[in-house]
């Protein structure tokens, strides 16, 4: 299964908790694609992240 996690905030990119989760995650043999919303400054960055949404099995948004 294809899932698209997607950070708002550095703070979560960076927590521990959520690392161990997608870990996890990847060992069961996810595919996990991560987009980091904190850094999208373009209207390119959003066109992007549509795209991964419509690419993904699942979407997780870690605010």
């Amino acid at each position: 299964m294809k899932l698209l996690s997607v950070y708002r905030h550095m703070a979560s990119a960076e927590n521990e908790d959520i690392k161990k989760i997608i870990a996890k995650l990847k060992e069961k043999g996810h595919e996990i694609v991560e987009f980091n919303l904190f850094e999208a400054n373009s209207d390119a960055d959003y066109d992007r992240l549509v795209d991964l949404i419509w690419e993904a099995d699942k979407t997780i948004s870690w605010w």
